[in-house]
């Protein structure tokens, strides 16, 4: 489940290399929107890479997905993603609605201590909000598929406003929800501690881990990946997102015992046997297609061990930088 800003984008990225291209689904909202609702059910690694919540989970009807998800330390994780809010504004201005990049930059500063009050409760416990909140994920794909006969593309065009639930936006027990699923998650990251996280990840899905580090969507401004927001933050600035992430500060400080205790387990035994089909799935993605075809003519063994697929027979749903 891909909270926003917390390494989900690096982490989906990775999955796809080590999953054929037919288990794997980037959850997004122009893929949900092309895919007919029956073939949802028939992958096996779900990535929400459209920052969704949990009910979008229930239009692929499985009820036998695994999911896991990373948190971030919430002041670093909200500053994060004011800058790549911004960024995007800037950068692809193509991918939303006519006349809303310029309203939207009239109200962003570059730093995030001059923003108004009002855009900062928008940002309120993000973190909590994707976990916990319940949204009609349904009704908001049968009413964009309409729009999209009608208005063409444009319709896919941001931002995307996904109705809660009715009855169900009292934020108490949107927490209670969010802490709920975080203690059935086999596996519960953190950005903080990404390296090891990336390991207990590989080892509950029987994959080799990445070989070399995985980021992407990285603050460009940023010196190194260790530089923090909060520090360089003023007193003021950071007593008011303190003030809008009580839940998330909550939830992180959930979410770091389960991921110690986690870890702990992990140190405490031997690791896993892995698949060999992952790490063959993964060099095939590093070759082009042509050499990808070559090679599987030429080599008719490693062809047949590459489709095998790690760890057990149910499903996946994964969760950004």
């Amino acid at each position: 489940m891909h909270v926003p800003k917390t390494g989900g984008t690096a982490i989906g990225r990775w999955l796809k290399s080590v999953y054929r291209a037919r288990d794997y689904v980037h959850l997004d909202v122009q893929q949900i929107a092309d895919l007919p609702p029956e073939s949802l059910a028939r992958h096996r690694c779900y990535h929400s890479a459209g920052h969704f919540g949990r009910d979008v989970l229930r239009m692929t009807r499985r009820d036998d997905l695994a999911t896991f998800t990373v948190l971030r330390e919430p002041i670093e994780r909200c500053v994060s993603g004011y800058h790549h809010f911004r960024r995007a504004l800037l950068l692809h201005p193509q991918t939303f609605r006519p006349g809303y990049v310029a309203r939207m930059l009239a109200r962003l500063p570059e730093d995030i201590s001059d923003v108004d009050h009002d855009f900062l409760d928008t940002i309120r416990d993000t973190q909590t909000d994707v976990l916990g909140a319940r949204r009609d994920y349904e009704g908001f794909f049968d009413d964009l598929r309409r729009r999209r006969a009608a208005e063409g593309r444009s319709a896919l065009l941001r931002p995307h406003v996904v109705a809660h639930v009715p009855g169900t936006e009292d934020p108490r027990r949107t927490f209670a929800r969010a802490v709920e699923w975080l203690r059935t998650m086999p596996v519960v990251g953190l950005a903080e501690r990404f390296g090891e996280t990336l390991q207990l990840v590989a080892d509950f899905l029987g994959v080799p881990p990445p070989r070399t580090p995985v980021t992407a969507n990285a603050n460009p401004t940023r010196k190194t990946l260790h530089e923090t927001y909060r520090s360089a933050l003023a007193p003021d600035t950071l007593a008011q997102l303190e003030a809008i992430n009580r839940q998330d500060l909550a939830l992180h400080e959930i979410a770091r015992d389960l991921f110690e205790q986690q870890w702990a387990r992990f140190r405490s035994r031997r690791g896993r046997t892995i698949s060999i089909g992952p790490r063959w799935r993964s060099l095939e993605n590093r070759l082009g297609s042509r050499e990808r075809g070559l090679e599987k003519s030429r080599n008719p063994i490693a062809t047949s061990l590459a489709p095998g697929i790690p760890s057990s027979e149910r499903g996946i749903a994964a969760s950004d930088s």
